[in-house]
């Protein structure tokens, strides 16, 4: 019950926010938005992809084409550059992996070198 009474608290703030202090009208729009769709349980990155979506069921076929197209090598863009991150973490991973074979070897030589000499000598 606080919650919801908290929700309808928030809607009166940006009514009177938006009459007496003056904010956008998308400001207000997208407050009302987040507070209608809490109730939903959807964040803010849900609320933004349906009035995308909403808004480009508007647009001309071309222009859609177009965003579509863009859409496509961006996505192969991300993709691309996560590849490579990863590739990037994995091989830094070996070289400090081999790094540290390569000290330990070192030492256990240095160790095993200092004993044979004493024999040997």
């Amino acid at each position: 019950m606080a919650k919801h009474r908290m929700k309808e608290e928030k809607l009166r703030r940006i009514r009177l926010g938006s009459r007496y202090f003056g904010f956008n009208l998308a400001q207000f729009y997208w407050e009302c938005l987040k507070v209608a769709s809490a109730s939903e349980g959807l964040t803010e990155t849900d609320i933004l992809r349906r009035v995308i979506r909403s808004w480009s069921e508007t647009l001309p076929p071309a222009i859609l084409e177009k965003a579509r197209a863009e859409t496509t090598r961006v996505e192969a863009w991300k993709g691309q550059e996560k590849r490579t991150r990863k590739e990037a973490k994995l091989q830094a991973k070996l070289n400090t992996r081999r790094a540290r074979l390569r000290v330990r070897e070192a030492t256990e030589v240095q160790n095993a070198g200092g004993t044979v000499q004493a024999v040997v000598s």
